[in-house]
């Protein structure tokens, strides 16, 4: 069965089958209405058109690529302040807590010389 099946493709890649003048005129209108692409004022007008576009997208690569670093540093700094605050109030609360134990320690210390 597969010997049958590649026979008979074989058979139409060889030109065996008849050409079907209809597809074959539709190709040469289609190859036809095709635009004249060696006139130079329409490559120029391709070319500016493309550098045109190119430079849009360039532009547009650069401008994104300051933004994410504008957000990056940004970023940077808010989470120094934020640690910078954060050592501030674990040194205070540290301060407050020292400052607590003193009292307490010396509160204990009166009630035992009242005794």
């Amino acid at each position: 069965a597969v010997v049958s099946t590649q026979s008979g493709h074989y058979g139409r890649a060889d030109g065996k089958l008849p050409v079907n003048h209809p597809i074959i005129y539709q190709l040469q209108d289609v190859f036809n209405l095709l635009p004249n692409l060696n006139v130079p004022d329409l490559m120029k007008a391709f070319t500016v058109k493309t550098n045109d576009q190119n430079l849009v997208m360039y532009t547009a690569s650069i401008i994104r690529a300051v933004i994410a670093l504008h957000s990056l540093i940004n970023n940077k700094t808010t989470n120094r302040a934020a640690e910078k605050e954060g050592s501030k109030k674990i040194e205070v609360e540290k301060e407050d807590k020292e400052e607590k134990e003193k009292d307490t320690k010396e509160d204990s210390n009166k009630k035992e010389v009242k005794s």
